[in-house]
């Protein structure tokens, strides 16, 4: 199974401004995919596409076989909830909540949190902040905080992370071990992961690197 794009077309406005020309793409189960390219590129615009987040203006987007356009709301809800985790540059993260409660609160909407405990610990030894299960955000890094957010999009074991400039707002060591938490849940747990970057380096890093300019595919590598 794989995430596939047809001919891919966004635009934004009246009268219609283009920010995506006919992008195709195959990512295939338990890829490591970079989508890297300057400011404005589309990169962010590509990863909402795919992700459901965002529809297409033209073209077709599969997933699973699953052509999205043509699922309903219901199902595109499901698939985010079970199948998808999110991580955004900035973290999201809720101030009145502690970590453990910020990890939980998508398992709390499907009543799910009290069987989730038990893997939300785990995963905060496994991402080394243990120490702050009962701290607020305000009382964290920024590195840890986005330690938390990685925690909370792999709750529920997803299919797929979907990250936009997860390490944006980080200094380098910082970022550097988000990205290697990246890398080691891609070889470990097999999840895909479509990561959006504007650093060479890090982009460098997936299995397979797609490089946008003006909303076009310039060089996609494996």
């Amino acid at each position: 199974m794989a995430i596939i794009g047809k001919n891919i077309i966004k635009e934004f406005g009246v009268p219609p401004q283009r920010v995506l020309h006919n992008i195709n793409l195959h990512i295939d189960d338990g890829d490591f995919v970079s989508i890297s390219g300057r400011s404005g590129s589309g990169k962010s615009t590509l990863l909402y596409l795919i992700s459901t987040l965002d529809n297409p203006t033209q073209g077709i987007i599969e997933i699973d076989g699953k052509i999205i356009a043509q699922m309903n709301q219901q199902e595109i809800h499901h698939f985010r909830n079970t199948q998808v985790g999110f991580i955004f540059q900035f973290h999201f993260l809720l101030p009145e909540l502690t970590s453990l409660e910020n990890i939980l609160l998508g398992p709390r909407n499907l009543d799910l949190h009290e069987e989730k405990k038990g893997f939300a610990l785990e995963l905060l030894e496994k991402l080394e902040i243990s120490d702050q299960v009962h701290k607020l955000p305000s009382q964290m890094s920024g590195g840890q905080q986005q330690r938390v957010a990685i925690a909370r999009a792999l709750i529920m074991r997803p299919k797929y992370i979907f990250a936009d400039e997860p390490t944006g707002n980080l200094d380098s060591v910082s970022g550097i071990r988000v990205m290697e938490i990246l890398k080691e849940i891609n070889k470990n747990d097999k999840t895909t992961i479509v990561l959006v970057t504007h650093e060479p380096d890090y982009a460098a890093m997936a299995k397979q690197e797609i490089f946008l300019v003006d909303g076009k595919v310039l060089r996609a590598e494996s």
